[in-house]
């Protein structure tokens, strides 16, 4: 990125990238916005660095074309991309973001907290994300944090699009194997997932799902024709999606837990394609909380990259001491 004409005012950068779309917005403080960008995945351990660094850059200069404005270094820049967790990498990330000059100050967080940010009412509580993969984070009202899941596809991912689509093939296979009984009459999990792979009968998915260029993200991309079996099969919800609402309470409660909380208000932010669409894992999720012993205050966010703006924000006021090539994290 080259830096334009000077500016004028104070611009906020808010970027949330994951496995699916990488979204950036150009702001002013007081949540004023001035452009909107996007661009694909830029979660590194999905797409690879050089992809996603070019995710990042792309939706950077879509926010600001879409401002009318030269890209130029912002005040304030949080980034809160999936797959940069741990120091390593975001030591990577914050080369990107000085090698492009991005920005003066820069903010670093997990993509949960951008859904905290964004959702609680007053800043602290859980967020928790089920889209493609699946986290949760929390942060009390003095500062501490806590996460759970987060673990990638191979280990983790619970409750997600991809968690619950895999579940789903699964259980098809069994049933194409006789393991599990096959219901009487129509079958539209397996019929729903055969057309969407475009084959004609279960034996078929192996050479559809194992090809080179289905990768997680494809497997993930079914969970509406799952979503859509469930509605047609009530019983297949209550075997597939209800158990990823509980997959999704546990996590939550771990990093209630960590935090202190074992029962009580809990502020709940919800984010993800897939959990907001979901309306039986939403509430299966729900429900064991309750039983846990929470009284759950939920507030969906639909655009977690408001919390970076926030953050960014937030970050602008809290550090004004800050040399202008720091790192925040």
């Amino acid at each position: 990125m080259t830096a334009g004409s000077p500016q004028t005012s104070i611009r906020l950068l808010g970027v949330d990238g994951g496995g699916t779309t990488t979204e950036a917005w150009l702001a002013e403080p007081g949540g004023c916005i001035l452009g909107r960008g996007a661009a694909g995945p830029s979660n590194a351990k999905a797409v690879g660095p050089e992809a996603a660094r070019s995710a990042l850059d792309s939706a950077i200069r879509a926010a600001f074309h879409a401002a009318g404005l030269t890209p130029a270094p912002v005040d304030a820049l949080c980034l809160g991309v999936a797959g940069f967790d741990r120091d390593d990498d975001r030591k990577v990330l914050a080369g990107w973001a000085d090698d492009a000059r991005w920005a003066r100050h820069l903010v670093m967080v997990n993509d949960g907290d951008l859904v905290v940010a964004a959702g609680t009412p007053n800043g602290w509580g859980v967020g928790v994300i089920a889209g493609t993969g699946s986290i949760a984070v929390g942060r009390a009202p003095d500062g501490r944090t806590a996460r759970a899941g987060g673990w990638g596809h191979l280990i983790g991912d619970e409750g997600s699009a991809y968690g619950v689509v895999l579940d789903a093939l699964r259980l098809v296979a069994r049933r194409a194997d006789g393991r599990d009984l096959r219901p009487p009459g129509r079958d539209p999990l397996t019929e729903r997932l055969c057309a969407a792979l475009g084959v004609a009968e279960a034996s078929q998915i192996v050479t559809a799902i194992y090809s080179p260029d289905f990768d997680r993200a494809r497997i993930a991309s079914l969970a509406p024709e799952v979503l859509a079996a469930c509605a047609d099969a009530p019983e297949v919800g209550e075997q597939l999606l209800v158990p990823a609402g509980v997959a999704l309470a546990e996590v939550i409660a771990a990093v209630a837990r960590s935090l202190g909380w074992s029962s009580g208000v809990l502020p709940l932010a919800t984010a993800g394609t897939f959990l907001l669409s979901a309306s039986v894992v939403h509430q299966g999720m729900i429900d064991r909380l309750i039983r846990q012993g929470f009284q759950v205050d939920v507030t969906p966010v639909t655009d977690p990259v408001r919390g970076a703006v926030i953050l960014a924000e937030r970050a602008l006021n809290t550090e004004p001491s800050q040399s202008p090539r720091s790192v925040l994290i």
